[in-house]
């Protein structure tokens, strides 16, 4: 019993289309074109009919010049017809082959120009990472200046109270030593214990003046040495930002590359439709190529009925004479 949706006319349409493409419609191809459905069985039984049904010229006894030509006209028509469908199948499968090749090319390329695309958007995020840590860097190292300046402008303040601390003892001194001259008998040996202190005390400041002159100079030379690593980092930020803006240019190079691609792989596209539409087209003249072809066949059989006809009047006129 056949299965649900398996029919002698679906059988029949299977096995045309393996005709149209030239395919021996076996038992296994029809069921196969058929979607793998239906038991051979009800297929054997189906394909059995449709033969029975065809119908094939009568046998007819001609003279053997006659069945040649006959014979050998049909198998022309048939292997012109299975010709031209094999000539034109040949050539779509050349050009899908064709196609799917360039199509792969494509894809690859594409593949490689997202790639590129990724590595360059991954080095352009590193660069400002980089960027970033740099501001940061000098920053920090602006607040490292103003720290510096800071604490040279209170070396400054400390190094003018001192001179001015220097000035009111070296006044001191000469308002003593004024007073002194008045007194130079009477307090001789206190004037010299006065005189010997302050010079002490000059000599201690002179020497706190050198040590933080000293300290000043070091703290000039770091703060030097901190401008030229600021200009340095400075000169490192423009060559980062310059080699940021030609890789962005690079990238809206690709991009636009990549949108190319894309075009061409959609006209490609198109171009397959394109070939999927001349296939049915082709397919269609196949079909009408197997309807000429059966059309010729009846025609044959309808010229071997006259060729009888004609016989057995000459049959029945020689009979007669």
């Amino acid at each position: 019993m056949a299965r649900p949706g398996i029919n002698k006319a679906l059988v029949q349409q299977a096995r045309d289309r393996l005709i149209a493409r030239g395919i021996h419609p076996s038992i296994d191809m029809v069921r196969s074109e058929l979607g793998n459905t239906g038991s051979k069985t009800t297929i054997l039984r189906f394909l059995r009919d449709l033969d029975l049904e065809e119908p094939k010229p009568p046998y007819v006894q001609l003279d053997q010049e006659l069945q040649v030509f006959i014979s050998s006209l049909a198998q022309r028509l048939a292997a012109d017809a299975q010709d031209a469908v094999a000539t034109d199948r040949a050539r779509l499968d050349r050009e899908q082959e064709a196609y799917q090749r360039k199509r792969q090319a494509d894809v690859a390329r594409l593949e490689e120009l997202q790639s590129i695309y990724e590595r360059t958007d991954k080095e352009r995020r590193e660069g400002q990472n980089r960027e970033r840590e740099l501001n940061e860097r000098l920053q920090q190292l602006e607040g490292e200046r103003q720290r510096l300046n800071s604490a040279e402008q209170h070396q400054h303040r400390l190094l003018d109270e001192r001179a001015l601390q220097i000035a009111s003892l070296e006044q001191k001194h000469r308002e003593a030593r004024d007073s002194l001259k008045h007194y130079r008998e009477q307090q001789l040996e206190q004037r010299n214990a006065e005189v010997a202190r302050y010079e002490d005390s000059i000599r201690s400041l002179q020497h706190e003046l050198r040590a933080l002159q000293n300290q000043s100079m070091v703290k000039q030379e770091q703060v030097a040495e901190l401008y030229r690593e600021l200009e340095r980092l400075n000169a490192e930020q423009r060559h980062r930002v310059q080699e940021l803006q030609t890789q962005s240019q690079e990238l809206e190079d690709e991009n636009r590359r990549l949108h190319a691609v894309q075009d061409a792989l959609r006209a490609e596209q198109a171009q397959s439709a394109k070939l999927l539409l001349e296939l049915s087209v082709m397919r269609e003249k196949a079909r009408g190529y197997l309807q000429d072809h059966r059309q010729d066949r009846r025609a044959l059989r309808v010229q071997a009925d006259q060729l009888t006809y004609l016989h057995q009047l000459l049959s029945a006129k020689t009979t007669n004479v």
